[in-house]
């Protein structure tokens, strides 16, 4: 036993482990079976993109559903324009020959061609001249150019992008089902917070990690549902980790993952649940806490906001890719250390460098900035990550290296 900085006696002792994040996470992914996640639902096509679609969604009308003028112009009998030529201009009567028309408008009956409004020599208000024929079919889309009714327009398991959504909307679709995206709920704790818009006390911290995860979470294709500050109280805690089970998939939990006196993150799925790992040989970021509770996974987050981002990515990121069944692709550049950086042999530290491109030979330097945890501007400032394995004690100067971009 012993004494915390109010010499009360600390009657249990959490210990943390030191794990590879490697064996960590796949021991997480394992206890989660992405069907398990999966749900549909229908929504607008207008609020569909980035969902995947689960039914082939097939054309309710054709595009165009009429003889469309491709061009603005007038709409003609081509067989009255044969013979036309600059040595011998033929003349249309407008409304008797030819109507006019503007790119989108329906073609009139009996009408087979338009001639550009830029090919026409104005006479008078009811006559224009022609110097070329016109071709039946010329500039006029036919019924179905782009979709044909019936026709498939996006295959099931597609995720959609804009363009898809534009075609289904062409083809008179307004909704579509789609998987539903994973809900995560943030759960800001920590009595020093407040909201951010408050003016804090000495002694108050303005609380913005859960909008960096909000956006993480977001980017990476989930919901995120983020509750109020939670103060560092044990029974207040465990109501709101009640809550949100019954509302998300996923509960994360940021702060209070450590293990301090008032950290109760690990005890709290202790209790509720099962704790699969409290601490990864990671820096920044080793007190994570993965578990489950009601078959929903629960990810504790260091408060600090470099290490909340940092392990967002390595553990939550992966979870969702999982759910999603698709990969969010990071993006990555070979550079050369500017100068030398230590680490210590047996943790995976994660370094924020700034890059700069060398004009002559073509390559990038990275240069470490500021790696305290809780510099949330070295995230601003950084162009990207330099992992250094644990078993390396550093990188020298002139050394190659891959960067995970920010930017």
């Amino acid at each position: 036993m012993s004494l915390d900085c109010n010499h009360k006696i600390i009657a249990e002792k959490i210990y943390l482990d030191n794990r590879p994040w490697e064996e960590a996470l796949e021991e997480f992914l394992a206890a989660f079976p992405a069907e398990s996640f999966r749900r549909e639902e229908i929504i607008p096509v207008s609020r569909a993109l980035g969902r995947r679609l689960v039914e082939t969604a097939t054309a309710a009308i054709a595009s165009p559903h009429f003889p469309a003028s491709a061009m603005d112009g007038i709409a003609v009998r081509s067989e009255n324009t044969f013979g036309a030529s600059d040595s011998k201009p033929i003349k249309i009567v407008l409304e008797k020959e030819g109507r006019i028309v503007d790119t989108g408008d329906e073609v009139p009956q009996d009408f087979d061609a338009v001639i550009m409004v830029e090919h026409l020599q104005v006479i008078s208000p009811e006559e224009v001249e022609i110097r070329a024929p016109a071709i039946p079919g010329q500039h006029i889309r036919s019924i179905g150019e782009d979709i044909n009714q019936g026709d498939p327009i996006v295959p099931a398991g597609t995720i959609l992008r804009p363009w898809d959504l534009g075609a289904l909307l062409a083809g008179a679709i307004a909704q579509v089902k789609v998987e539903c995206q994973p809900k995560v709920a943030i759960l800001p704790t920590g009595t020093e917070l407040v909201q951010a818009g408050t003016v804090p006390e000495p002694g108050q911290l303005i609380e913005f990690n859960s909008t960096i995860l909000k956006g993480l979470v977001e980017e990476w294709g989930a919901e995120a549902i983020v509750y109020p500050i939670t103060a560092d109280d044990e029974e207040a805690l465990q109501k709101r980790v009640e809550k949100a089970i019954e509302e998300a998939d996923i509960v994360v939990i940021n702060a209070g993952s450590s293990a301090g006196r008032e950290d109760y993150t690990a005890k709290i799925v202790t209790k509720m649940g099962t704790l699969l790992t409290h601490g990864v040989a990671i820096k920044p970021g080793k007190p994570v806490i993965l578990g489950s509770i009601a078959n929903k996974a629960i990810i504790g987050l260091p408060g600090y906001p470099v290490s909340t981002a940092l392990t967002a990515r390595l553990f939550l990121k992966p979870l969702l890719e999982k759910i999603r069944n698709l990969k969010v692709e990071d993006k990555k550049l070979e550079a050369k250390m500017a100068r030398k950086i230590p680490s210590t042999l047996g943790v995976e530290e994660w370094v924020r460098v700034r890059l700069e491109k060398n004009e002559q030979t073509g390559e990038w330097l990275a240069s470490p900035i500021k790696r305290g945890a809780g510099v949330i501007m070295s995230l601003v400032r950084a162009d990207g990550l330099l992992c250094i394995p644990r078993s390396s004690e550093g990188v020298v100067a002139g050394e190659k290296v891959e960067i995970l971009l920010l930017r």
